[in-house]
């Protein structure tokens, strides 16, 4: 549970320890009571995402299953869980930082009291009356499925019915409260009914899309994005990821255009800087291709463009960071490299004929480049045949380990490169390709796919998916090709 902050991403570091935690007040005094435990210690920790949680105090259970957190800082504000024995827990509101609450371990919610806070008064009472609800429509289903009675399907669409004006007369009675924002945040918008027939296809069709544009149109109706206690929730990360991973198309011009619309709503400080971040993150390795162009719009635009929200040290980062991946974008050309080959030759890239180019960067001493070197090899047999080039680029400058590593994998076929230059006037070696900044090689090997014009098509593709990505290209180039030349 407790975050390692040795192992936090560096992105994610900064966010937390970034984080404005300031109070009015100082201090916080919690007691708890759970019956059923004893002599053991219990943990107080904030959502961060509803896959971490930040600890912030422990405290030693007495025999009769008293404990007291307490602290001379205040909380930051938001939704925490009480760690109990047993992987059992209860999720309590952080707002008033002085209160106390009993329960007992034989459950948790329905046992449950609490002294001198509105807000989890509030909560518990609403969790108690809907399981009430629920434990009457288990009731009603078990009577279903031993009687087969029609009237139990009555009494279910009573029920249901019943739970939906409860859920609506709670949430305008406790207006105004944390609670009610956190149990809208966890609703899905209700889509109003179409109101016309569907009497063909094509209705039906214009149903299902009226549906979608609705239900995305006001996905973020529920969640205030003013308020900075949400990151201390499990709702804003799902909520993300449910509209970035399923309701986004995954191409660099939609997240952008969807991050800049989130961002629009994101009008608390911390809550802006945690869905910066968290897009950001998604999209600096992103599993699509073609997709870091959404990182580069979001770090220049809101790292960069934007740095009152962070620390010098992390816009100096995204800053540089931004300078080495914005001329390797999916669809810039290529930057020069160079490479000499084996006999001392300037290799030139733009010059070579190809269909289609691959650059295989890699190290000689890298284990990984020696698992893929066969596989290269294998492929390179059927590429061949297809127009492809593929350059073998070293990255390590020593001669001996660059030939041996061509000979061991049986790669004379392909072209090879590494940046070692003599110089005419004085016959020393020198080097000019920056393969770090220059082409983002943190990693060995790096896979770049170049189409004829020595375009970026692809890149860190694994070697096994060189061929398959090629021959979807292509194809794809010759149904544009032939749907143009078809329009005119």
């Amino acid at each position: 549970m407790k975050i390692n902050v040795k192992k936090l991403p560096l992105i994610l570091f900064i966010l937390l320890t970034n984080l404005g935690f300031a109070q009015t007040k100082e201090g916080f005094s919690i007691h708890g009571k759970v019956k059923g435990i004893k002599d053991t210690t219990v943990f107080l920790a904030h959502y961060f995402g509803y896959n971490q949680q930040v600890i912030k105090d422990t405290a030693k259970v007495d025999t009769e299953g008293k404990f007291h957190f307490q602290g001379n800082k205040s909380l930051p504000e938001g939704l925490y869980l009480v760690s109990l024995p047993k992987q059992k827990y209860m999720d309590i509101v952080i707002g008033n930082q002085e209160f106390s609450f009993e329960t007992d371990t034989t459950n948790l919610i329905t046992k449950m009291k609490v002294t001198g806070s509105k807000e989890n008064e509030i909560f518990f009472k609403f969790q108690q009356d809907m399981a009430a609800k629920f434990d009457e429509m288990k009731a009603v289903e078990l009577e279903k499925k031993f009687s087969n009675s029609p009237l139990a399907d009555v009494k279910l669409r009573k029920i249901q019915a019943d739970i939906s004006k409860f859920q609506k007369e709670w949430l305008k009675t406790t207006e105004g409260t944390f609670v009610n924002k956190l149990i809208k945040a966890s609703q899905d918008p209700e889509i109003p009914p179409y109101g016309k027939p569907l009497a063909t296809k094509a209705d039906t069709s214009a149903y299902y899309q009226y549906q979608y544009n609705y239900y995305k149109g006001h996905f973020w109706d529920n969640v205030d994005l003013t308020d900075d206690r949400f990151i201390r929730t499990p709702f804003l990360q799902k909520k993300m990821e449910r509209y970035f991973d399923d309701l986004t198309v995954q191409s660099s011009d939609s997240i952008i255009k969807e991050t800049d619309k989130v961002l629009s709503l994101a009008k608390g400080r911390d809550v802006r800087r945690y869905v910066v971040y968290k897009i950001a993150s998604s999209y600096e390795n992103p599993k699509i291709l073609g997709t870091d162009g959404a990182f580069v719009h979001i770090a220049e635009k809101y790292y960069v463009g934007e740095p009152a929200l962070w620390d010098t040290s992390t816009v100096r980062k995204m800053r540089e960071r931004v300078a080495v991946l914005k001329p390797l974008l999916v669809g810039k050309e290529f930057p020069n490299m160079y490479l000499t080959d084996t006999v001392g030759t300037e290799i030139n890239i733009p010059k070579i004929v190809a269909d289609y180019t691959v650059l295989f960067i890699y190290d000689p001493e890298c284990g990984h480049c020696r698992e893929s070197a066969p596989k290269l090899a294998k492929a390179y047999q059927s590429l061949k045949t297809k127009n492809v080039k593929v350059i073998a680029a070293s990255i390590d400058r020593t001669p001996v380990k660059w030939k041996k590593f061509i000979q061991e994998f049986k790669l004379q076929e392909l072209i090879h490169g590494i940046d070692i230059h003599k110089n005419p006037q004085t016959g020393k070696e020198e080097y000019y390709t920056d393969f770090k900044n220059s082409f983002d090689v943190y990693a060995t090997p790096v896979v770049y796919v170049l189409d004829k014009n020595k375009k970026i098509i692809a890149k860190r593709l694994p070697v096994e998916q060189v061929e398959d990505f090629i021959d979807f290209h292509r194809k794809q180039s010759t149904r544009e090709m032939d749907k143009n030349k078809a329009g005119k």
